[in-house]
């Protein structure tokens, strides 16, 4: 949508279209100008004889004159037209039978050029009778309009207890035939229903456009395919989001009235009190910490992660945020994030960074979210790991799974590491690990490694060679320039100095450990 943004209707929501009126069979009226009925909408029908009636209408009326003091020129007549249609008169209707048998044809003539509705009402006809009409069609209106509205406040609320954000949006979109998107306060997707390609898009360009008017709290921009509106999820503290619904054509006040009542429970499902927040994150933590305690975990402690969302048969893994050296914990971000995607988790801070919980189900849409999360505050030095599928009572097992998973993504500059994609550098990225290994590969690799002579360097670079190729010799060889021959004579000396058989994998495995925690 490119159209700028618009501020309410002018028109009266509640207003009684002319084609209504004019179907109003008791009461006799008809259209003199135009040929074919307009789309009008009418507020109310005032009947007023003056000449100037203009100080005494505040727009949209449909205005009801027998003539009694119209005057009978031409040019007179027009004029008091034009004075109609700059008030915003919506329609003159014209009593006949009292001064004037017939409508004067100055005034139809004027009529037909300003745009202005003419009507004609039989002498039996009581103006009273089209106000009250008017009125009485109003108030129908506003009672339908009322009575949806409080069927469909108990719907909205049904669908929140059941089914949370989500529910409500799509109770939403049901009833608005309308495309609903919520977003947090930091402008994450919480909830979307309905369908309208590219909405998200369209929305983050009113939000930027919002933020550069402050004070303004909602949006709406008309286009020729629809209404697009946007509302601030206002909070105790702070906004708590934003609703956006897009709907084809007009936003009546019906639907209005509906959007207020849906931004105020989603505000209620967005503002929870902050100390029921914190209370619950460091219960979760917790509970996080006696898992991490002990690798055998009571089942009884298990269960208490049933309070955030698991349930006892779910696998869970393990994802650890570790931050850039010296960098704050991003624990605020990453249970945000985890908030902000309906998933159950826990989560708590600790050396490595910040622990998360999360179901083996969930943990795509948790990782992904957690990622978003972190580059929407601009937390780059932030690396995730996650470990691989677990009971819910090994988690203690996956925190170093995910710890080399960081180590990982560290080493392949990647935001994210998963636990199965490790490689072997990966592995020895971990100093710990890397100082192991090395010195359990040092005493057959000394031979090698200490003399340092052109020689015994050709034979290092021979033997990583040969490794990295799976112990081919066509390969290795053409990848050293070398001929097979020259290549396995250069192997058989490496097997007299290292006392290692190359044709066993075992010792393979452990020479290549052994050169990489060197290289490391």
């Amino acid at each position: 949508m490119t159209a700028a943004p618009t501020s309410e209707p002018q028109d009266d929501p509640y207003g009684v279209t002319l084609a209504w009126l004019l179907d109003q069979e008791d009461l006799g009226l008809r259209l003199v100008e135009p040929e074919e009925t307009p789309d009008v909408r009418l507020r109310w029908a005032h009947a007023i004889e003056v000449l100037d009636p203009t100080p005494f209408l505040d727009g949209g009326e449909l205005v009801l004159t027998t003539g009694l003091r119209m005057p009978r020129a031409r040019d007179e007549q027009t004029a008091y037209v034009e004075r109609l249609a700059a008030a915003g008169v919506v329609g003159l209707a014209f009593g006949v039978g009292v001064r004037f048998a017939t409508i004067p044809v100055g005034l139809r003539q004027a009529c037909r050029r300003a745009g202005l509705p003419l009507l004609e009402v039989p002498l039996p006809t009581p103006f009273v009778a089209i106000a009250q009409a008017v009125a009485a069609h109003r108030a129908e209106q506003q009672n339908a309009v009322m009575h949806r509205a409080v069927a469909f406040q108990r719907q909205m609320t049904r669908a929140a207890l059941e089914g949370g954000v989500a529910g409500l949006s799509a109770a939403l979109a049901r009833e608005l035939r309308a495309a609903v998107l919520v977003l947090d306060e930091l402008e994450h997707p919480v909830a979307y229903a309905g369908e309208s390609p590219g909405l998200r898009e369209r929305v983050a360009a009113e939000l930027v456009a919002l933020a550069a008017r402050p004070g303004r709290a909602s949006v709406a921009v008309v286009s020729g395919s629809g209404t697009l509106a946007v509302q601030r999820l206002g909070g105790r503290e702070r906004p708590s989001g934003w609703l956006a619904v897009e709907v084809p054509g007009s936003l009546p006040v019906g639907d209005r009235l509906l959007l207020n009542q849906a931004v105020s429970l989603l505000t209620l499902q967005r503002d929870r009190p902050r100390e029921l927040v914190d209370a619950r994150r460091r219960l979760g933590a917790t509970v996080l910490e006696l898992l991490l305690d002990d690798d055998a975990v009571a089942p009884s402690l298990v269960r208490h992660l049933g309070h955030f969302g698991f349930e006892a048969a779910d696998r869970v893994r393990m994802v650890v945020a570790a931050p850039g050296h010296g960098r704050p914990s991003p624990l605020d971000v990453v249970a945000h994030a985890l908030d902000a995607a309906s998933v159950a988790h826990v989560e708590t801070d600790a050396e490595e960074g910040v622990l998360a919980v999360v179901r083996d189900a969930d943990v795509h849409a948790s990782v992904e979210a957690v990622a978003d999360g972190l580059a929407r505050a601009g937390r780059h030095d932030v690396v995730v790991g996650v470990s691989g599928a677990l009971a819910a009572g090994g988690v203690a097992a996956g925190r170093a799974a995910a710890v080399h998973a960081v180590a990982s993504a560290r080493a392949s500059h990647q935001q994210v590491g998963w636990y199965g994609a490790l490689t072997l550098e990966a592995i020895l990225a971990d100093d710990v690990v890397r100082a192991r290994v090395a010195t359990l590969a040092a005493s057959p690799l000394a031979p090698l490694l200490e003399g340092g002579s052109a020689r015994e360097r050709v034979l290092v670079e021979s033997l990583e060679v040969f490794l990295r190729h799976n112990g081919s010799w066509e390969t290795a060889s053409r990848a050293l320039g070398v001929h097979r021959h020259t290549l396995r004579n250069r192997m058989a000396r490496v097997e007299e100095l290292t006392g290692a058989r190359l044709d066993v994998a075992e010792d393979r495995v452990a020479l290549l450990l052994g050169l990489l925690a060197r290289e490391g």
